[in-house]
């Protein structure tokens, strides 16, 4: 007997639509199969605006989700422009890393980088067939989006501290209210954005975190040798890690010294990150007479910045809003507090969140050089002082502000994810389902080919 004819269908004479509607089940089961198989690994594909050995907070934080979601079971993927390090340097260190990391095209346009930056993403995720995206940083933040909707996939959106105006300030908002939900990482973060026209019920605070391993005390022998390299070894050094910019806020550190100076005349300062208003400041030092208490790093590579942070008697980061831009949290914060450094930080800023005022820091309002030179002043003056609060800032960094802890609430965030795919029939559910699926009239029955 022919199985593929029927006497009830002129046309396709055999067996009527069955064995066509198996095939569709069954492609259907196949797909949702292979699908069910690439999710059982948990699957994330991380977009990143910076990604190490590049410096910038951004950066820090998409490694250090990454690395620590991967110790936790999640299979990671990365895609980042790695802009600010030589092609040696990022591959080195692509090498190096425990999951796969794909550069993106920067510097050629802003037409040309997006498609670029578009095809790039889809092959990753074509490639890693991730559950689900997590886009940090404005442009990969409205990068995710698109990707995700093209692909079906439940997307996070990381939001550090930045709302820019025009056309980009709609984008931003559709993008983020497209989102699944939206990783803030300060309180402050959270209730700007609510101000802007977010849904509050997409908003979660996670704040960042710093890495125990790498940030340190370290033995007094040592910490000796790198205040030798940096000047006399009975100098007060104050220390602020971040590209030197107006956000930043090195200025007003600079406007505080001639006060501090007075009362503590050996205090020197000391500017870790990108120069980028170097000259600017260095004028401005100049004009006050304190240029040879004013230093300049630069960039410092990773693994000497805990040198620096260790030889420093405190930690200062006065970050001020700019015409789009706040401080998020401060994540050089939380690794001065490893190294057992109390910092003095702007209060009206996702920085106020990064200390226990009056505990482990002390804030001290934007743009307020007296109040600095007063705070900077009274624990430089009071080495117990300094010292009790570095030990708890410590104490409090090790219980409450890890990397591993933040990855853990990363990783409960996911999935608790209406959207997320484990919430979906099980694997072998969805296949019985496609194969043997209900009809109106009830459970099928196997076919019978008529005679």
């Amino acid at each position: 007997m022919n199985f593929r004819k029927s006497p009830n269908s002129p046309r396709n004479p055999g067996c009527g639509p069955w064995p066509l509607l198996a095939r569709v089940r069954l492609f259907q089961a196949t797909t949702d199969l292979r699908n069910c198989i690439a999710s059982i690994s948990m699957r994330l594909l991380l977009l990143s605006s910076e990604f190490p050995p590049g410096p910038g907070g951004i950066g820090t934080h998409a490694f250090q989700l990454a690395s620590n979601l991967e110790q936790i079971g999640w299979r990671v993927g990365v895609v980042s422009p790695q802009s600010y390090a030589e092609k040696y340097e990022v591959n080195r260190f692509n090498d190096a890393t425990p999951f796969p990391v794909r550069r993106l095209p920067f510097g050629r346009g802003i037409i040309t980088e997006a498609i670029l930056r578009w095809r790039d993403t889809s092959r990753s995720v074509r490639e890693f067939r991730p559950n689900v995206l997590i886009g940090t940083g404005d442009r990969m933040a409205y990068l995710a989006w698109i990707i995700a909707r093209r692909f079906g996939l439940p997307w996070l959106a990381v939001e550090h501290g930045r709302w820019p105006g025009g056309w980009e300030r709609a984008i931003k908002k559709r993008a983020f209210m497209a989102a699944n939900a939206v990783v803030c990482v300060s309180h402050y973060t959270r209730d700007r954005l609510v101000e802007m026209g977010v849904g509050a019920q997409k908003l979660k605070v996670i704040h960042n975190g710093a890495d125990p391993n790498a940030f340190r005390t370290m033995p007094d022998g040592e910490v000796q040798r790198v205040r030798r390299e940096l000047g006399p070894v009975d100098s007060k050094w104050l220390i602020t890690v971040g590209s030197v910019t107006e956000r930043k806020g090195q200025d007003v550190v600079i406007r505080a010294l001639p006060s501090i100076l007075k009362q503590v005349p050996t205090t020197h300062y000391l500017c870790v990150g990108l120069p980028s208003k170097k000259q600017e400041y260095s004028a401005l030092a100049r004009q006050l007479g304190v240029e040879k208490h004013v230093h300049f790093a630069g960039h410092v590579a990773a693994e000497n910045l805990p040198q620096y942070l260790n030889a420093a008697d405190l930690f200062v980061l006065t970050s001020r809003h700019t015409a789009d831009q706040w401080e998020g949290f401060g994540i050089a914060v939380v690794e001065a507090a490893l190294c057992g450094k109390p910092a003095i930080v702007s209060s009206n800023c996702g920085l106020a969140e990064a200390i226990m005022d009056g505990v482990t820091g002390i804030g001290v309002p934007e743009n307020d050089e007296h109040a600095t030179a007063s705070a900077v002043v009274r624990l430089l003056r009071d080495k117990g002082e300094r010292e009790r609060m570095g030990e708890r800032a410590r104490q409090h960094a090790l219980a409450n502000q890890t990397w591993a802890q933040k990855a853990l609430q990363y990783h409960a965030l996911i999935e608790g994810l209406d959207a997320w795919p484990f919430h979906t029939p099980s694997c072998t559910t969805k296949v019985f389902r496609f194969v043997f699926g209900r009809h109106k009239d009830g459970p099928s029955a196997p076919h019978q080919v008529q005679p």
